[in-house]
This record gives structure tokens, sequence and C-alpha cells, in this order.
């Protein structure tokens, strides 16, 4: 199909071509209206006053009583508390981080009760972390319907939208804020722009602010290496003078000096606290900083999220898996459609960049499980007081993001041969098919603890639905191309047909991440052993026994 295309003016610019729908008047508010839409599918009980947590999140354990706590204190003395006196023989409230004290969200709770504030809190997150991949996505070069389908896939996407069932909230705000901070880096380096670097400054103190220091450090190495790659490498025909390089990456890196001083308010006092801390020197162990990596097994989860077990039904090695490693089959399909034609695609370093992005973020997930973390290990500064390797994932959601968003463009253009999509369909269906028979659960009780051989069992239904609702979906893509192809779609619908179809694969499975409970007013509402307890004197102590079946009588 010959197409002509238009060389952008600046890096700012969507590279379009005649076979594209074309960016609708508004582009900006479109998306916003796509991202609102797609956010308030998962979070419209919080408009009826539902509180976002459930028994096992962390807000619901300890996060509501830390910001109520904090809450209570700013309104009635006018300062943010120091010392929490109700956690063991009492604990420092700004070094031992509990939770967003100075991030925007506590203004939040200054207007709003707790819990509402709480949950509006991931609700807005959640919202931006779409609208902000939308605008990097259209800083680099794509055009408004690939941009609109890859920040969809981030908001939407198990890594991002599942954050809300363990209640990992700072983990939230710096996932919302990367795509921010490689949009303002693109402009400054590549454009010029001088406000960026005020700008990325502050996006940077607000990641320290969030805080969450293990996702705060991604962040920062995965921006440093765009940066550097942006800077150095020839883009759109393109490259920047060495002079001017070394000069904004200079700004760049100032920028981020700032910005880790403006977060010195919650970082100094927890610099003092850390010989105290219980990662005083650092994680015991190789396996203890591995631990709570991706088992190479469970990444057939981001496209099958019933293959291990979604929540209680989890069977896997890490014993509990509150979030969804769920991707996306649509949005697997189109990631894979990123390598069509690439040779000629003038954002072809962009996809190259992204896909090894997306490789290393992935090995580093994968801990102890590749020699690879062995690295990372031993030169990266920071790296030996985190476990959970598999939480730099969120980076590697973004650059699944960015493909989409390219295979997308692809797809819309016509560019795809009709074998790809065949052949994805027929492996969806031999992956169904094989779940139907039983196959895919006999695998499953190969990997499993002998002793989680029910959970297994159990799972087998779900498992067999879940591989034919993935089918479907692979199904609806090849036929939404179909269609397009023979011009049974209008281009100007196509766009938000197909974003329609990748929102509605992701919803059936993040809707049940999203679980409310009553208002805190109900949840935490007093009851006879409370007021007893109140009513005791003080100083006093309250130890917590867990629940357990009393013991059978001897026969």
């Amino acid at each position: 199909m010959a197409t002509s295309r238009s060389r952008p003016r600046n890096s700012g610019e969507a590279i379009t071509s005649d076979a594209a729908p074309p960016a609708p008047r508004f582009a900006f508010g479109w998306a916003s209206l796509v991202y609102a839409l797609g956010t308030l599918s998962l979070a419209y009980p919080a408009l009826a006053g539902k509180f976002l947590v459930n028994p096992h999140s962390d807000q619901y354990i300890a996060g509501y009583a830390f910001r109520e706590f904090a809450a209570s204190t700013l309104r009635s003395a006018g300062h943010f508390p120091l010392w929490n006196p109700y956690l063991f023989g009492g604990m420092p409230y700004v070094a031992a981080m509990h939770g967003d004290i100075f991030y925007p969200t506590f203004l939040l709770r200054m207007l709003l009760p707790t819990d509402v504030a709480m949950t509006w809190g991931f609700i807005i997150h959640l919202f931006l972390a779409g609208l902000f991949t939308f605008g990097f996505l259209r800083a680099v070069g794509f055009g408004f319907a690939g941009s609109l389908i890859g920040g969809l896939a981030y908001l939407m996407g198990g890594q991002i939208a599942s954050y809300v069932s363990p209640g990992h909230d700072g983990k939230l705000f710096v996932s919302a804020l990367f795509p921010l901070a490689l949009w303002v880096l693109h402009r400054g380096v590549r454009d010029g722009a001088r406000w960026c670097w005020g700008a990325l400054a502050l996006i940077v103190g607000l990641a320290v602010l969030s805080p969450h220091p293990q996702l705060l450090q991604y962040m920062l190495l995965a921006s440093g290496a765009y940066a550097l790659f942006i800077a150095f490498d020839t883009l759109d025909g393109s490259k920047l003078a060495k002079n001017d390089a070394v000069k904004r990456l200079a700004l760049a890196f100032g920028a981020v000096i700032l910005g880790l001083a403006i977060g010195a308010i919650q970082y100094l006092p927890v610099r003092e606290y850390v010989a105290w801390s219980p990662r005083a020197g650092g994680m015991s162990s190789y396996e203890h900083a591995t631990s709570y990596a991706w088992p190479p097994a469970e990444l057939f989860n981001t496209y099958l999220p019933q293959f291990s077990g979604m929540l209680n039904s989890y069977w896997g090695e890490n014993g509990i898996h509150l979030h969804s490693d769920y991707m996306g089959a649509v949005v697997l399909v189109l990631a894979g459609a990123a390598y069509f034609g690439l040779r000629a695609d003038p954002r072809r370093k962009q996809v190259i960049f992204w896909t090894a992005t997306l490789l290393v973020s992935l090995l580093w997930a994968m801990g102890g499980h590749t020699p690879f973390y062995r690295i990372p290990y031993a030169i990266v500064p920071g790296t030996k007081f985190f476990r959970a390797p598999a939480t730099i994932f969120f980076v590697g959601a973004l650059a699944l993001a960015l493909l989409a968003c390219a295979g997308a463009e692809r797809l819309l253009a016509l560019r795809i041969p009709r074998r790809y999509f065949i052949g994805w369909t027929a492996a969806a269906l031999a992956v169904a098919a094989l779940a139907t028979v039983g196959g895919l659960t006999g695998v499953a009780s190969t990997l499993a603890d002998p002793r989680l051989a029910d959970r297994v069992d159990a799972n087998n239904g779900p498992l067999i639905i879940g591989a034919w609702r993935s089918f479907l979906f692979v199904a609806l893509t090849g036929a939404f191309a179909l269609l397009l192809a023979r011009g049974k779609l209008p281009a100007r619908f196509a766009v938000f047909a197909l974003a329609g179809v990748m929102a509605l694969d992701l919803w059936t499975v993040m809707r049940g991440y999203w679980m409310f409970s009553e208002p805190a007013s109900r949840v935490y509402a007093a009851d006879a052993i409370i007021e007893t307890l109140r009513a005791e004197p003080q100083p006093g102590r309250v130890l917590a026994f867990p629940l357990v079946d009393p013991p059978s009588p001897d026969p």
C-alpha cells in the first residue's frame, strides 16, 4: 500500500500516513474522556461512597490508621505528627515512613474524610497514568490513535490497575509519574524546552515523597537510560550536537538532584532512623533480596491470568499474589505487530530501545531465577536494601504500552499480514483446547507445592474459562483487522472500536481486583471490645493473637 508521510517540524508532532485516521479536534480532551471512562469502569463504586480496601489490603490493615492519625493531628495541632505512640513502644512517624505524609494526596485528607481521600487518590493516579502515557507517546512522534491505545494499555494493564488490591498506593504514584518524567525529558533533551528542567525537578521530588524508594530507583534508572538514548542517538533523521546533548543531560542531572532535595524532608529523617530499622544492613542474604521475584512459569499469566490462580486461588511459589500480571491478550497481539515494517519506520529506534528495556526489566523482575540479577545486586546502589524485584515491571508495562501503540498504528494503517492474526488465533485456540482437556492443570500440578494440590484442582474450571476468554479477545482482534481491511469499519471510528475491545479485555480481569468495602465509619466502627479497651487506664498495650481453631479433644 503506498503511503505518504509528512516530516514533523519537531519531535512533539506525530508522523501520520494517509491510511491512519487523523487526530480529532481536542485530541487531548478525547483522550482524557476515554481514560476517565476506563478508570470509572473499575472505580464506579467510589461514586456511592464505597471505600477502596479489602481485608488483604495494606490500607485496610494499617494504611487507614496511619493516615487518619496524621490527618487528625494536622487538623488539631496544625503540624504533621513526628511520633506514633500506637505501634510497639512507639515509632518515629516521618522517619519510619508511614505512607504519603508529604505527598500532595495529604491535601485530599484535609478536604475529605480520610477513607474518601484515600480511595480517590488511587483513582486519580490511575487516570493520570494513562493520560501521561498518552502525552509521552505523542511527544515521541506517535499519532493520536496509537497513543490512545498505548495509554489505555498502561492504565488498565495488570501491573498498574491491580495495585489497588494489595493497597500499594506509593507504587501507583511512582508508576503514574514515570511516563510524565519521560515526556518532560523528551521535550527537554530533544526540543530544548527550558521549562522542562523545573518540571522534571518537581516530578522527581513528588516521586521521592511518594514515598516508595524501590520504585523511585527503578524510575530514575529507566529515565536516565532513556535520556542517554535520546541525547546521543539519531531520531527522526536528526541528531543533537554533542555540546547540546551534554549540556541538556547536565541540566537533567541537576533537575534530578534538585528533585531529591525536595524530598529531603522525608529522607533525612529516614537516614537517621535506618540504623535502627530492620533493613539497617540491607537484606540478610541474596536469597532474601530475590524473594518475591517473578517465577518464569508465571510469565504465562501475562496472557492467561488464571494459570497460576488469581488472588486466593494462587498456587505459585511466592505464597501470595494479590496483584495481576495480566497484560492483555489484545495488548500482546498489538505489541507483536509493532515489528512489521520496522526497518522503514522513523520511530524504529524507539521500538528497539523499549524492546531492550522490556527484556531488561523482565530479567530483573525474575530475580534469582536467572543469573542476570547478580549484576544489579552487585553494582546498583541501594539494591541490597530491597526485595521483590518483580516490582520493576511497571517499566516493562510502559514498554509494552509503547509497543502496543506502534502495533496499533500498523494495524490501523493496514500493514499487518493476515497470517499474523491467523497465527495468533490458532495459538490461542490451542491453549484453550489444552486447558479444556486438563493439560494446563496437569502442568500446574507438576509446578505447584504438593500441599496445594487441592487449590490447583479447584482452579481447573476458572483456568478453562480464562483460556477461552483470552481466545475470544484474540479472535476479536483478528476479526477487527479483517473488517478494517475490507472497509467495513469507518477509519474515524476504528480507533475507538479497537480501544473498546482492548478495554473490555482488560476490564474483565481487572474488575476482580477492585474490591470495595463500606465506608470507614462502618468498617472501623467501635464494638464492645474496643469500648472496653478505651476504658482501660493509659498507658496500655494490646497483644493481638491470630485466630486459630481450638484443639480437638482427645478421643
